[in-house]
């Protein structure tokens, strides 16, 4: 699949790409500069939470089941994405990154660099659900980011 990238301001910046049994697994535009981006974040309305995940497939899942989410096209979020967030007037991040080794030491880190800014909430999966994504049942979706943890 092939999905466009937009800034804040609703601005075509650029592409991001999924290729099936392909590495690298995404491909993006030419000098996109993720770290400086929020993948759904023009679609973002007033919240009280906003959902972070690592992957375009996972914030868009979330998106059609109401919960307000962005991503952050990678594990690790980055300055500039953290000012971005800020933007957004969230009280509580909820931390969805992925549910492996690189998901794990993301989390980590968002709680340390986000804490003095936001209040930091992180969900865990299910033992062998790897992201948002993989959870089909709308119910569990809720339960998961109901049942998420303060930092």
């Amino acid at each position: 699949y092939k999905r466009q990238i937009y800034d804040k301001g609703s601005r075509l910046v650029g592409w991001v790409a999924r290729r099936m049994n392909a590495t690298p697994k995404y491909m993006y535009s030419y000098g996109l500069k993720k770290s400086a981006l929020l993948f759904g974040g023009n679609r973002i309305k007033k919240s009280d939470y906003v959902c972070i995940v690592e992957g375009t497939l996972d914030a868009m899942w979330l998106d059609q089941h109401g919960y307000p989410s962005v991503a952050i096209l990678g594990a690790s979020v980055s300055s500039a994405q953290i000012d971005l967030m800020s933007k957004y007037h969230p009280s509580e991040v909820v931390l969805g990154l992925d549910n492996d080794e690189a998901g794990r030491k993301g989390i980590e880190k968002a709680t340390v660099d986000m804490s003095n800014r936001f209040m930091v909430s992180f969900v865990e999966f299910p033992e062998n659900t790897k992201d948002f994504q993989e959870e089909r049942d709308p119910k569990m979706l809720e339960k998961i980011i109901n049942n998420r943890s303060i930092w």
